[in-house]
């Protein structure tokens, strides 16, 4: 499948704006080639998505990914957001793919990419 949304390449990092979801399992955005990044935040403004992974040879579909609540009182990983939180992950993946989890629309889908420091 071709890469689904809107890549915006600043620097060190990108910035992939996805589409709107209107089903359960709509891919709101699907990466190309990531394995240059480590570093990964996925934000929505309203509705719920989960993570996949793609390791180079075929997506990781076992389960979705887990992910960090940058807003939360606990540190418990999570594998499906809450609107208008941020979260975190980390690895080294090929591709990314986010679907929108639920039956209400994902909006404003975003995921950036970043190198850490080596």
């Amino acid at each position: 499948m071709a890469a689904v949304g809107t890549a915006r390449f600043l620097g060190n990092f990108v910035v992939f704006e996805g589409t709107n979801g209107t089903n359960d399992a709509d891919i709101c955005i699907e990466t190309g080639d990531v394995s240059r990044y480590d570093t990964f935040m996925v934000s929505n403004t309203a509705g719920a998505v989960d993570v996949e992974a793609n390791d180079g040879k075929k997506w990781l579909t076992t389960a979705p990914l887990s992910l960090s609540d940058l807003g939360a009182a606990s540190v418990n990983p999570v594998i499906v957001t809450t609107a208008l939180r941020q979260y975190a992950f980390k690895g080294s993946y090929h591709k990314i793919r986010v679907r929108q989890k639920g039956a209400t629309a994902a909006t404003n889908v975003i995921l950036r990419a970043s190198m850490s420091e080596r």
